[in-house]
């Protein structure tokens, strides 16, 4: 009978002696037959056998069941007089490492499964896959890992990562031609992006958002290479500058945007409470009902009152010339706040009234029907939403029908008309978003919103006419240079573009490159949002060196 040998690839001196399946394992029975083997310290083969000896390892899964290799290995002589090893044991380097407990083959599995999941959720995955292992097995496979062979980088993405948000930070650099993770460097200084790229001079672009730190590094580090700023952040930076703008002026965007309701054609005017001319009918007259305090009202009002004097508190301190940290001090008020106040032209409210949407409000149409048929049971309305797709729950029914009926204090229909109240216009945020999105893109709406805001004063037009510009520059449609545009906004009277045009200036070669580079940061910011999940993914308790293997790797 012919031996049977082990299918390992590249090590074919194994014979398998037997095989041996339980209900929870597998046993293969392996021997060496391999005519001599080198030494391990001098290279000089042997075939002089001093004795044998038994070694188990783990294998990958056989019949669904984990696998135990039981080896007979065998030591040998040196033949080498000068060697100072006259023993050694026999190696197997193609079937498993030096003083390894694990087959290589296994090894690369565990290691790809702690790529992929990490510790624990990857030792539950290897206990399903009949290969068993701990966590703190898979993990340190991971760190081990040797580095990825990859070719010196000369197009580098540049930006900052949170470690802990708010105390520490960190720098992630990505090679844009191969979309793939280069290092994770400590802090956002600069100091160790700069020692990186003074260790790799063939660096020949580097693409970064506007943080002085890296900016300052790249030049010193790699003066050679040339810096694009990232067309996403300039565009944010503009729309920053214009909220600030439209909060300067709010008391005139507010007055561009009212409008008053207009009255559908043919219809008759309203009547007033003196031109009744018959009183209503008790099933017309509203049932009295007694209302309780309103409390709630008068704790919103009196907050309210509260915050229009410390507004008024921090106009009269500012125009006293106190500095934003003694205002901040005198008042209690964060210096965010204060400078929020001082940009505003009114006391900003935060409780405008502005309708949430619901879940309810596809089904809208649907409701309105259903309530002028006279339905008022949630339950059957409920009832009747749940089979036209509704997922909601009866609470959130019930609610959106109190609302849309009125509160009367007894069930039956409701009297009199309930006036929606007046929809207020866009906040400040909103309204730059609508400023700086393409034309073509506006809706309706939202273009009729952004010519009434032209409308207004010739200093807010300006300055909507040069972030449209500018915006449009920087989706390479414009006819401007951005040495022009800088020049006009710098001689503007709008000072929200001036500062934005001030600041850019003093990065002007990055941003110049950046309307004319193919390169952005995007794949950075897609490797971060990467980096956050494998954080998320390990209850943020990663390491450095563990953390930075595995956003390293490709997989």
């Amino acid at each position: 009978m012919s031996a049977i040998f082990y299918p390992v690839p590249g090590c074919p001196g194994l014979r398998l002696d037997g095989l041996v399946l339980t209900p929870t394992a597998a046993v293969a029975l392996l021997a060496s037959t391999a005519a001599s083997s080198p030494c391990p310290r001098c290279g000089t083969p042997s075939d002089r056998v001093h004795s044998h000896y038994r070694r188990t390892v783990a294998d990958l899964p056989c019949h669904d069941r984990p696998l135990a290799l039981r080896l007979v290995v065998r030591r040998f002589r040196c033949l080498n007089p000068g060697c100072p090893q006259a023993i050694f044991c026999e190696r197997l380097p193609e079937l498993l490492g030096s003083h390894a407990r694990t087959t290589t083959r296994l090894t690369d599995a565990h290691r790809a499964i702690g790529f992929a999941l990490g510790g624990e959720a990857g030792a539950r995955l290897a206990q399903r896959l009949e290969m068993p292992t701990s966590p703190d097995t898979l993990l340190r496979r991971v760190k081990e890992s040797p580095d990825e062979p990859a070719p010196p980088p000369r197009y580098v993405g540049v930006d900052d990562w949170a470690v802990r948000k708010g105390q520490r930070y960190g720098t992630i650099l990505i090679d844009l031609e191969r979309g793939q993770v280069i290092d994770l460097l400590p802090g956002r200084d600069g100091e160790a992006l700069k020692d990186w790229l003074k260790e790799h001079p063939g660096v020949e672009v580097i693409t970064r958002d506007r943080w002085p730190a890296y900016a300052q590094a790249a030049s010193e580090g790699a003066p050679q290479a040339r810096q694009v700023a990232d067309r996403w952040h300039l565009l944010k930076n503009l729309r920053e500058a214009v909220q600030r703008l439209l909060e300067r002026h709010a008391a005139q965007v507010r007055q561009a945007l009212a409008e008053a309701p207009e009255a559908p054609a043919g219809a008759a005017p309203a009547e007033g409470p003196s031109e009744r001319t018959s009183p209503p009918t008790p099933a017309q007259r509203p049932i009295p009902v007694d209302h309780p305090p309103a409390t709630k009202k008068q704790a919103r009002q009196a907050r309210r009152q509260a915050r229009v004097q410390q507004y008024e508190r921090v106009k009269e301190l500012r125009a006293q010339g106190r500095s934003l940290r003694q205002i901040a001090r005198a008042t209690g008020l964060s210096v965010k706040c204060v400078i929020r106040y001082l940009r505003s032209g009114r006391c900003p409210d935060w409780n405008p009234g502005r309708k949430v949407p619901t879940q309810l409000d596809p089904f809208a149409a649907h409701v309105g029907g259903w309530v002028d048929r006279g339905g008022r049971n949630a339950a059957d309305l409920y009832r009747e939403l749940v089979g036209l797709g509704f997922r909601g729950s009866y609470d959130a029914v019930r609610r959106y029908l109190a609302r849309r009926l009125g509160s009367t204090g007894r069930p039956g229909p409701r009297v009199g008309v309930l006036n929606p109240p007046a929809v207020p216009p866009p906040s400040p945020c909103k309204l730059s978003y609508e400023v700086i999105r393409r034309p073509e893109d506006r809706k309706a709406e939202e273009q009729a919103r952004v010519d009434k805001l032209r409308g207004c004063e010739p200093a807010l037009r300006e300055g909507l006419d040069l972030a449209e510009e500018f915006a449009v520059m920087l989706r390479r449609r414009g006819v401007l240079s951005l040495t022009e545009w800088l020049a006009k906004a710098e001689g503007s009277g709008c000072a929200e573009l001036r500062s934005l045009a001030s600041a850019l200036r003093l990065d002007e070669a990055a941003v110049a490159a950046a309307l004319a580079e193919r390169w952005s940061n995007g794949p950075v910011e897609g490797a971060v949002n990467r980096l956050k999940l494998i954080k998320r993914s390990m209850y943020g308790r990663a390491g450095w060196e563990l953390l930075r293997a595995r956003v390293r790797h490709a997989g």
